[in-house]
Formats: structure tokens, sequence, C-alpha cells
């Protein structure tokens, strides 16, 4: 067989076949992302002014209490260090949107579980999120800075301390 046949007879279909899967994949996509977006939309509406202030000091006080650096706290409320800093010498809320305090929540369920569970000592806390965990191969102060981290972390304290 010579290769006008197998070009015209095999790799040509395999071509159109493949573009037009591509087609399909890249519509898909596309709508995916729509609808990302819309859902995106509704969360970066503004807090009010009270909710905001009460909000980001919960927040600041939980990464005190779990003795988190502000680039730590920057990565898991998807800010800038920079934004982080300049929003504690300005006084002015960390949290100003529904994406940045859905981020916060699970920071201010994990403080919380580690309040409940060893009674309020900020330093138990601090020493076990910068101590060598096996469950993770790696330190919790870590793996909060990691994709779904922040989560992974909650669901072993809570696990652990057995709160919820």
């Amino acid at each position: 067989m010579n290769f006008e046949f197998w070009f015209a007879a095999v790799i040509l279909p395999l071509i159109v076949c493949s573009m037009a899967w591509g087609a399909v994949f890249l519509n898909e996509w596309h709508n995916k992302r729509e609808v990302a977006r819309a859902r995106l939309g509704e969360r970066h509406q503004p807090l009010g002014p009270e909710d905001a202030a009460l909000v980001s000091n919960a927040t600041v006080r939980a990464a005190a209490h779990l003795g988190l650096p502000d680039p730590v706290l920057a990565t898991i409320l998807g800010l800038s260090a920079s934004a982080v800093a300049q929003a504690r010498e300005n006084s002015t809320p960390l949290i100003q949107d529904w994406l940045t305090l859905e981020r916060a929540v699970p920071l201010l369920r994990l403080s919380r579980a580690f309040d409940q569970g060893l009674g309020g000592v900020p330093e138990a806390a601090g020493s076990w999120m910068r101590s060598h965990n096996t469950a993770f191969g790696a330190r919790p102060i870590d793996v909060l800075q990691t994709a779904g981290g922040l989560q992974r972390v909650l669901d072993r304290v809570q696990t652990l301390l057995g709160s919820s």
C-alpha cells in the first residue's frame, strides 16, 4: 500500500475526527468557564462595612491564634502579602467580598477546632502547625498553602480533636 492510500484512508479521517472532538471539548470548556464567571461575579459582591470589619477581625485573630504569618494568610485568602500588610497598617477590613470570606471560613473553623479541642492554648496550635506531621508528610503550615490544603488540615484536626 502506498502513502496516498494510508493518508486518505487512515490519517486524514483521524485528523478530521480529532479536530471535531477538539471543537466539542473546546465548546464544553468555554461553557463551563462562562458558568464559573457568572458564579464568580456573584461572589465578588462586596460585604457591608460592619460585616467586613467583623469577619476581617475574626480572620486576623484566627491567623494569630494559629501562628500564621501574613504571607501564609495572604495565600489562604488569595490576596497578596502586601494587601494583608496594607490592611493591617491602615486598619481597613482584610475581607471585603464574599469570595474572600468563603476562603476565610475554613481558617476560622480550624482556629475554633483548636480552641475547643485544646482549651484555647495558642502555643499548642502554633507548635502543631510548625511540626512535621506524618499524615501529611509535611508541616501543616506548608500544607495550608497548597490547593485544598486548608480543608485537609481542618479535616485532620477535627478528626484528631473530635470537633466539628
